[in-house]
């Protein structure tokens, strides 16, 4: 299926937040986009729940794209009653921005302890790599804390900014380092590949994707 196709379909984009920060410039102007904050990701079951219900009130599009991968299994058993699903064949966001499953598996074979950064994924906040552990860190001294976060953050030994292209991405690489500084990990920068993105959005559906009839659920085995 590709754009010809698609551009006079009523089109719903459920999307991550860190991804539709990458596209929101490009998204085509007739489709529909409900997007959802990227801290779902650490909850997959109420990740979920949020889907499944958004999914549920949009059985009147004849298309429903996911700006999701898979995601720690988060939409993995999603059903669509009426409305054919469409989603990226990738494990997470991050083979999104490398371009494919395969090149972040090389990058983790490079280095396991690989934190992966964008823009969307810095957002605004300081300390955001554990700004979610904001609860925690109040109930701690400044010390004790950062022996916490040290322990948090055993395994990982470098942050790797992803440069997608798809910005001015000054201000982000310098915050990205800063970052790898305070909590004393190495820093590299690599060049994003936009091609698997760009395809959510402009219907080149190939094998790097999944198409899912209505009423079949999504399943992990789609994705291998």
């Amino acid at each position: 299926m590709d754009i010809k196709e698609i551009k006079h379909k009523s089109i719903k984009f459920i999307v991550c937040d860190v991804i539709y920060d990458e596209l929101k410039n490009k998204i085509p102007g007739n489709w529909k986009v409900i997007n959802f904050e990227k801290r779902l990701h650490e909850h997959s079951d109420l990740l979920k729940e949020k889907l499944q219900d958004e999914i549920n009130k949009s059985q009147d599009y004849d298309i429903i794209v996911l700006g999701y991968g898979l995601c720690g299994n988060g939409i993995a058993g999603l059903i669509s009653p009426k409305v054919p699903l469409v989603a990226p064949r990738a494990d997470d966001c991050i083979s999104l921005f490398l371009g494919s499953t395969e090149e972040r598996k090389k990058q983790l074979k490079t280095e396991p302890g690989t934190y992966f950064l964008t823009r969307g994924y810095l957002g605004e906040a300081e300390d955001f790599i554990v700004s979610g552990f904001s609860e925690i860190k109040n109930k701690y001294d400044k010390k004790t804390w950062q022996w916490i976060v040290k322990k948090m953050l055993k395994n990982y030994k470098r942050i790797v900014f992803i440069n997608t292209g798809n910005y001015d991405s000054s201000e982000w690489r310098k915050k990205a380092k800063r970052e790898a500084v305070k909590l004393g990990l190495r820093f590299e920068e690599i060049k994003g590949r936009g091609k698997f993105l760009d395809k959510i959005i402009n219907g080149n559906w190939d094998d790097q994707f999944i198409i899912v009839r209505p009423g079949v659920k999504i399943t992990f085995d789609m994705f291998n």
